[in-house]
């Protein structure tokens, strides 16, 4: 056994150096085989994503975290065969932020691994994050209308289904938000408008305030913008009373404005013609035109309100009061119509030509009337009957008065003219 042995060793020692280069050599061709038929190469890869950890026990600490920089991004660099190269992508690269290492700075280590490769480098080792206080509060929302409704039609109520809205994230972010903010467009609409919108946070000076760590209690609130159809009506008033002994109410009435612009549902406007004040002035024992004010908005109907939100609903109603005044006339019998003659008779007004007559109204109305032309009718039968005067025979005469054919706001004394009755073939 120990002569094999040394002979054994003999064989591996004699000429050593040429035996060991063989195997260096032998080595070598090897590797040289291998990358011709395998060569190593690089890959890079712009999009492996960093995973963060533990960032459950900043969250017990009452912090939250931001990332700066885009640093959970990173540039990876992978050294391996071709035969694995061609195999990967960026998912199977292994990139860890371990955020209870975190230092002061904000910096956090990050590992890459990937098991078949010879060598991996990035373009940065660490993560950048800010570490704040986290904070919430409530902010009031606040909503602006951009556009104009469609033509004929006027923007009405708007409600939010929510006036308030809480946010939580960074104190430095959150302490910024001043208010939130909904934009509705309204251009074109002639119906009502619900609709979910966005919320949008601003600071103080109007600046959108943007951060990814802030989180809001819902990032939309439902909107109704009522749209209303338009129509102008006019508004009318009247009066009560009557004015003092000797004065007159003219019959004209001043309402301003007279005429406004409603707003509402067209199958409401369609049934409204006017605005009614119902509410009377008082003329009595007025000797002078009386003025009253009312808030028009109370006589409005359901449903309905002005196009112009800011117009003043006061209106201003004046109801005008004149003295009576006195004009004298003399006018020929002859003027005189005679009308409703009794049956069988024959009728004739026997006085002196002229008829003195005393009228009594308003300046204005008394000035349109003159001797010639002031008209008067007899009415004989009606006035036997009402008088129960049936008992006529011929040739009687009969003092019956006469209706002057006057304004409103012009009346006569009784004038009474003395008639004879002739009966068409003999007594009755």
């Amino acid at each position: 056994m120990m002569k094999v042995l040394k002979r054994l060793g003999r064989i591996l020692t004699n000429n050593f150096g040429l035996k060991l280069l063989s195997v260096g050599l032998a080595f070598v061709l090897w590797v040289i085989v291998a990358q011709i038929s395998n060569p190593v190469g690089t890959v890079s890869f712009s999009n492996v994503r960093v995973t963060l950890i533990n960032a459950d026990q900043l969250e017990s600490q009452g912090k939250v975290y931001q990332v700066l920089d885009q640093t959970d991004t990173a540039k990876v660099t992978v050294r391996a065969p071709e035969s694995v190269i061609s195999t990967l992508s960026a998912s199977d690269i292994t990139a860890i932020a371990d955020l209870s290492e975190v230092s002061e700075d904000g910096t956090v280590p990050i590992t890459y691994s990937l098991d078949r490769a010879e060598r991996i480098t990035a373009d940065h080792d660490e993560l950048l994050i800010s570490v704040d206080d986290k904070k919430t509060k409530y902010i009031n929302i606040q909503y602006q209308l951009i556009g104009d409704v469609g033509e004929g039609c006027v923007q009405g109520s708007v409600k939010l289904d929510r006036n308030r809205l809480e946010v939580s994230g960074p104190a430095s972010a959150v302490d910024r938000i001043a208010y939130a903010l909904v934009t509705i467009d309204l251009d074109g609409a002639v119906k009502t408008i619900s609709a979910d919108m966005e919320i949008v946070l601003y600071d103080a000076t109007g600046v959108r305030v943007e951060n990814e760590m802030i989180v809001k209690q819902t990032e939309y609130v439902t909107t109704t913008v009522t749209v209303l159809s338009t129509k102008t009506v006019p508004v009318y008033a009247s009066v009560t009373g009557e004015p003092s002994n000797g004065y007159l109410y003219t019959g004209d009435i001043d309402v301003e404005p007279e005429v406004v612009t409603i707003a509402g549902d067209t199958s409401v406007l369609n049934n409204i013609s006017r605005i009614d004040i119902t509410d009377p002035v008082d003329i009595g024992g007025a000797k002078t035109d009386t003025t009253a004010t009312f808030d028009l908005s109370k006589f409005l109907p359901n449903g309905v309100e002005f196009e112009d939100k800011t117009m003043d609903p006061e209106v201003s109603v004046t109801a005008y009061v004149e003295k009576m005044m006195e004009k004298n006339l003399n006018i020929s019998s002859s003027s005189l119509l005679i009308h409703d003659i009794p049956e069988g008779f024959n009728a004739e007004i026997v006085q002196d030509d002229e008829i003195a007559v005393r009228l009594v109204g308003l300046q204005t109305e008394l000035n349109a009337v003159s001797s010639e032309s002031l008209t008067g009718v007899v009415e004989i039968d009606s006035y036997l009957t009402a008088n129960n005067l049936t008992d006529i025979h011929d040739g009687d005469i009969i003092a019956v008065p006469v209706r002057f054919n006057l304004s409103e706001h012009v009346k006569a004394d009784a004038v009474y003219v003395k008639v004879e009755l002739t009966q068409i073939g003999g007594d009755i």
